[in-house]
């Protein structure tokens, strides 16, 4: 009997140790990471009533999927250590989303911290996990919250750098210190002399009259027992510096003590004499004052006085106070110059290797007095100098002045940026070398999310051109330009620009604000503005801006956020109303800018900087945009469930498209308007040409690319439907040869002359005119390299990865193409080389999520999944043969196939 029991006794052990080996095993492959609120990791500043939710979900196993979630928000960690969610228990939701999942507890509060996990059960083994405790911490919820006012100094001192400066004692110790800042136009916070956060240009550029916003800083670190706030405010996009602060200060003892910009009293001028956004900034060292950094106001002696002066209270800009929730303008890169050149004696041209958004740091010694300029171009003269034509009103030129410190000085601008690749020194008080100055990259900051490489290396540069155009036009709105007197937010460029930006970068916060700064421009017409904030351009804006419903459609189709369709739907369809009420037999005649920038020899010269096409007419590309932005806006209005509103819009999306065949289609030619690749291409993309129509038309299309040499004639827009439409229907040879060209016009022609950014035109041009050389409306052929050649595209039926196509096209003059994108579920991969007759395709399917792969294959009876007949593979299932493609349903992890391809 003793022996029976020490024998079940050790059964027992094992299999108590096997199943907690298991347990273990199990959990150990199951990750569960980048928990994020509203799209962000640990915000801090949420002002969103019923925050969205997500997480990412892997494992090293394959085919896992989520089949139930749980999540729990608490006012302490140590509630959710015990598992109590006490301001919110989803309770056990049997779902595999983890994108979009909605907070629905208790009213959150203004200025509190919550801590929040998830807990996940795995759908194929039951497998469980539980994530880390993450953190959201709220804004000022409400207007009334705010309890400051606006300050400034109206009375004098236009275009100066205002600096607030208020003392305050702490007499106990400090557990919690916030501020809620907006200094506009931009605003720089130190305390005690160190300056609060990497911020730059701070805030986010709005329209103030309609929302400001403000920035949230957690600063408990940086106080003592004696402390000095020292704000500067620079005119920035607003022109009048103005101030408002809130710091909520909680004590050990559980006392509060609230101090505003009601409370701070004393203002001045000082060393950053005056700066704009465009012209550059002018700094004279020898004004800065180290008694200012002192908690102490024994340094003024009485107001007014010839240093500082009563800080007014001044009107509002207008605009309610909004958290910021984009990622914010930061130094993102730092780097010295390539080269320098001593083009006369004392004047130094530095080339920084790339056209660029940013500024320059320098390190100098010299004596006090010493004045040093910088001045900042795309190009130089013959000579080598600076050439800042194309820059037209814009001075973009530092000075700064130096305080003859024995020790060195360091320098760099803080309320200015250029967009640059040459920098011109002069009063340099020695012999300067390239250590000497750093080159700093400031953009918003968000995250890479797309890489790409293949065999051709021009195809790499061209990516590497698109991506650092891109790079160089976020800065809190996606400017048209970082360099001269534009750096707007133009809607007809964004309608071809939005998914390339995509792919290259995380834009899953920045679009929806840009999305708020189109809507704050739509007046009770319906009427849109050309640029967002609007600042220049018409009213109402060009059809084309078909930018605003792509805009939500794309946050929604990569990203998974609902919110937004729900959040601007009304906003979408008076816009596509308004279009609608412009039509004359269901013709839209109106046109500014149409199929904008063509080949200058398809341009009409003289007017609109020659970047009108000649012959694409406005009203075929108006009227196939209000055909496109009905349609789209039926999709959205589908999705929200507004049935009646679907129905209506398609009926409208078809009326304009019998109008537009009616009107448009030449049946002698066999194509769209004027037959040429604008016209065909767009008819083609909106799915506006059917049946035999299509078919001639792209004949039609075809002729002609092979007819201009394989060169496009398009302008902004058209050009990324050109290379879309020949790609989808058989024409991939076709589209790379022209991707690929290196003579004029073309992305190659841009690079073999020397380009590292995208030209506003195909031509170089370097005069005072319509010549930027940094312009991303140029740069939908980054688009082409990750929905094509690496064939990652979303499924808008199942948004936000949950479902998506890996397609790759094979160009025959292409040996390899590789490449991955950060979803919002996890990373996916695709990549493809082709060995003779062999093609080896490699797929990575983030956790949580399935892939319809499309495997290129002439011969789909050689077809191999990782070694093995495909057919006997595990877990890639098998759907059908779709021309040159065998179509699998993928689950989660990595996979190899091969294939027989010749082409």
């Amino acid at each position: 009997m003793k022996r029976i029991k020490e024998v079940r006794l050790l059964v027992l052990s094992i299999v108590v140790l096997v199943a907690t080996v298991y347990q273990a095993w199990g959990t150990a492959n199951l990750r569960l990471t980048n928990l994020k609120v509203e799209y962000a990791d640990h915000p801090i500043g949420l002002m969103v009533e019923n925050p969205q939710f997500s997480w990412e979900f892997d494992s090293d196993r394959r085919n896992v999927k989520q089949q139930a979630y749980r999540v729990l928000v608490a006012d302490s960690p140590e509630k959710l250590a015990r598992s109590e969610g006490n301001i919110w228990d989803s309770g056990v939701v049997q779902s595999n989303r983890s994108v979009g999942v909605r907070y629905d507890g208790s009213a959150l509060q203004s200025s509190h911290t919550y801590y929040w996990k998830v807990k996940i059960w795995e759908a194929h083994d039951n497998d469980s996990i539980e994530s880390d405790v993450a953190v959201f911490e709220t804004a000022l919820m409400g207007q009334s919250d705010w309890q400051a006012d606006w300050t400034g100094f109206p009375f004098g001192w236009v275009g100066k750098v205002l600096y607030f400066r208020h003392v305050f004692h702490c007499p106990i110790a400090v557990t919690s210190a916030k501020v809620y800042l907006a200094g506009i136009g931009y605003h720089e916070l130190s305390i005690n002399g160190k300056k609060v956060g990497k911020n730059v240009l701070d805030p986010a550029t709005s329209d103030y009259a309609r929302r400001v916003y403000y920035t949230t800083f957690d600063v408990s670190d940086f106080l003592a027992q004696d402390n000095v706030l020292l704000i500067s405010v620079a005119p920035g996009w607003y022109g009048m510096p103005k101030l408002r602060m809130q710091m909520e200060l909680t004590f050990a003892d559980g006392t509060t003590r609230r101090i505003t910009s009601s409370d701070i009293r004393h203002v001045t001028t000082g060393p950053t004499v005056r700066s704009g956004i465009l012209d550059g900034e002018y700094y004279d060292a020898r004004l800065e004052q180290e008694n200012w950094l002192l908690p102490t106001d024994t340094i003024i002696k009485g107001l007014p006085n010839e240093t500082w002066g009563y800080a007014p209270f001044v009107e509002p800009p207008g605009g309610k106070m909004v958290s910021q929730h984009l990622e914010p303008i930061q130094v993102v890169e730092e780097f010295h110059p390539v080269r320098m050149e001593e083009t006369s004696p004392g004047v130094y041209v530095l080339d920084v290797g790339q056209n660029m958004a940013g500024w320059m740091h320098l390190n100098v010694l010299g004596k006090r007095g010493d004045v040093i300029t910088m001045k900042f171009a795309e190009t130089v003269y013959p000579d080598g100098t600076v050439n800042q034509e194309n820059l037209r009103t814009a001075e973009a030129t530092d000075t700064y002045v130096l305080k003859g410190d024995p020790a060195g000085e360091e320098w760099e601008p803080s309320f200015t940026y250029h967009g640059f690749r040459y920098v011109q020194v002069e009063g340099y008080p020695t012999q300067p070398t390239l250590s000497d100055f750093t080159i700093k990259r400031v953009r918003s900051a968000v995250a890479d999310a797309g890489q790409f490489n293949s065999s051709n290396e021009l195809l790499n540069s061209i990516w590497l051109m698109v991506k650092r155009t891109e790079a160089s036009n976020l800065h809190s709105i996606p400017t048209d330009c970082p360099q001269r007197d534009e750096r707007m937010g133009w809607m007809n460029d964004m309608t071809v620009r939005i998914e390339q930006a995509i792919y290259n970068y995380d834009m899953s916060r920045f679009y929806p604000k840009y999305l708020v700064d189109v809507a704050d421009t739509q007046d009770e017409f319906g009427r849109i503005t050309c640029t967002a904030p609007y600042r220049y351009g018409a009213r109402p804006a060009d059809p084309v801006s078909a930018s605003y419903l792509l805009l939500a459609l794309k946050s929604y189709e990569y990203y998974g956020n609902k919110d937004v369709l729900d959040q601007h739907y009304d906003g979408l369809k008076a816009w596509v109303d308004y279009l609608n009420s412009r039509t004359n037999a269901g013709i839209l005649e109106y046109s500014y800018y149409g199929d904008w920038s063509p080949p200058a020899e398809f341009g009409v010269a003289g007017a609109g900087y020659g970047a009108i096409s000649k012959s694409t007419p406005g009203a075929l590309v108006s009227t196939g945009f209000l055909y496109h932005s009905a349609d789209m806006l039926a999709k959205i209005a589908s999705i929200l469930g507004k049935q009646q509103d679907a129905a209506a819009y398609q009926t409208l999306a078809l009326k304009t498209g019998e109008a537009f065949n009616s009107r448009f289609w030449d049946e002698e030619a066999g194509g769209y308007g004027t037959n040429n690749q604008a016209c065909n291409s767009l008819a083609l993309s909106f799915g506006l040409a059917q049946n035999e129509r299509k078919a001639r038309t792209l004949e039609s299309l075809v002729n002609d690319v092979k007819k201009q040499g394989y060169h496009l004639t398009t302008g902004n827009i058209c050009t990324k439907y050109l290379l879309e439409v020949l790609t989808e229907n058989g024409y991939v040879d076709v589209a790379y040869k022209i991707a690929t060209q290196t003579t004029y016009p073309s992305w190659g022609y841009m690079i073999e002359n020397g380009a590292t950014t995208l030209w506003e035109r195909w031509e170089y041009e370097t005069g005072g005119s319509m010549n930027s050389h940094n312009h991303p409306m140029m740069g939908s052929v980054g688009s082409w390299l990750y929905k094509y050649l690496l064939g990652i595209i979303p499924m808008i039926d199942k948004p936000g990865f949950e479902a998506f196509i890996i397609k790759p096209y094979i160009p025959s003059g292409l040996q390899t193409s590789e490449g991955t994108y950060q979803s919002i579920r996890g990373e996916v991969k695709s990549a493809w080389h082709k060995t003779g007759n062999r093609l080896q395709f490699e797929v990575k399917i983030p956790g949580n999520s399935v892939a319809t792969v499309y495997v290129p294959t002439t011969k789909e009876q050689d077809l191999l999944v990782d070694g093995k007949p495909f057919r006997k593979h595990e877990y890639v299932n098998y759907q059908r043969q779709e021309g040159d493609f065998a179509v699998f349903s993928v689950p989660s992890g990595d996979y190899r196939f091969e294939s027989t391809w010749t082409n």
